[in-house]
């Protein structure tokens, strides 16, 4: 019997911990689930536990003596040099006791909601300890050591031969995830985040277009830093409707970064509640209406851990399951329960005050140039002269 959506999650998603002052914290994942748990939005049927990858599963995008080396590390055994040569180690990175099943788990963790969805178990399904789109084929970056949406797309594409539309509208342009499947025709990517001018990882411009037979198969729209909502929507519902029609995928893959938010402290846009409300809305709707409802939905970035990742997370799954219990104020008990945890008053209420930031001057200036920017992304479909 085919369940709407799962929800796939348990403790063991939580041991991927680099140390207690590092920006990725998986305390998120709680907050999160406590939040849906107490809007009395979830039901153990809808729960699902991951499993670990296997390494014939990470080889499918890992260097086998990368995988090697992570193994090493998480029993101390990888000298500094070595590990430096891998990008472990790092002020990003750090290495942490059992850090390759810690970070196998996160990608068996996608690859669960992927065999959920793919069998016609279930319609859609999120794993919010997926995401972590930097990791290379043998290299760790940015956070992320190995590369669950990577993993995942090549399972699909060789398990059920999909064609598959991976959608990134992580703050930080979804680097690994474009570079793993940059020659390849039936891997779609989409990517909107803030320009690489002024964050990591500095890559994303309007010109990857992908190479090969893969050619105008890889979208990036740079956004300008302090790029407001409407504009940020405006980027974000232009570009994934025309790339689907463009594509026509079998299934589509969400990483969900939350930091695209003001309050993010690692980035400078300046959007607020708002367009993580719509962005899964239009994922969802997308989904229906290409993939026969074929949604797999992942985390990734957000660093304001306290009053912005849950409620935009708790969101995804809410528009999965089609609650619309989220408007007006969150569940007081909930505001109880994390608030003496939490070194920042906790937001009482689902959308942000209108005063949340003062005004930003190059309003004008910035929506254009996003315009702009859209427009050159989107020319190869709009012009049809991208070679499919």
């Amino acid at each position: 019997m085919m369940i709407d959506s799962v929800f796939v999650f348990s403790n063991d998603l939580l041991k991927y911990k680099f140390n207690s002052h590092h920006p990725f914290n998986q305390r998120r994942l709680e907050t999160t689930l406590d939040l849906i748990e107490k809007l009395g939005a979830i039901n153990q049927e809808q729960m699902v536990q991951p499993r670990i990858a296997t390494d014939e599963e990470l080889l499918l995008i890992h260097d086998p003596n990368y995988i090697n080396a992570v193994k090493l590390a998480s029993v101390g055994q990888l000298s500094e040099h070595v590990a430096e040569n891998y990008g472990l180690g790092t002020e990003d990175t750090p290495v942490f006791s059992n850090m390759h099943d810690a970070s196998a788990f996160l990608v068996g963790g996608t690859l669960t909601a992927v065999d959920y969805v793919m069998t016609g178990k279930a319609r859609h399904a999120l794993n919010l300890g997926g995401g972590l789109h930097h990791g290379f084929r043998g290299k760790a970056s940015g956070f992320c050591i190995y590369n669950d949406s990577s993993v995942a797309i090549k399972y699909m594409q060789e398990k059920y031969n999909a064609r598959v539309l991976y959608v990134d509208t992580d703050a930080h342009h979804g680097d690994g995830v474009q570079w793993s499947f940059y020659d390849d025709p039936n891997v779609c990517t989409l990517s909107i985040h803030e320009t690489g001018r002024y964050l990591f990882p500095g890559t994303g411009s309007i010109n990857e277009r992908g190479q090969g037979t893969g050619y105008g198969t890889k979208f990036n729209i740079p956004l300008d830093a302090f790029t407001e909502d409407e504009s940020w929507l405006n980027a974000y519902t232009t570009a994934l409707q025309e790339v689907a029609e463009f594509f026509k995928p079998d299934v589509i893959l969400t990483q969900n970064g939350a930091d695209s938010h003001y309050l993010d402290p690692l980035t400078h846009l300046s959007s607020t509640m708002k367009i993580y409300r719509e962005i899964p809305k239009l994922a969802h709707k997308i989904a229906h209406q290409y993939c026969d409802g074929r949604w797999v939905a992942v985390g990734g970035g957000g660093y304001d851990i306290w009053r912005v990742v849950p409620r935009a997370w708790a969101l995804i799954w809410l528009e999965m399951t089609e609650n619309s219990n989220c408007s007006g104020s969150l569940p007081a008990e909930w505001v109880e329960k994390w608030q003496s945890k939490s070194p920042v008053p906790l937001p009482t209420e689902w959308d942000d005050p209108s005063d949340l930031y003062p005004p930003i001057p190059r309003k004008g200036e910035i929506t254009e140039k996003n315009a702009q920017t859209v427009e050159k992304a989107l020319y190869p479909i709009r012009n049809q002269k991208t070679i499919k």
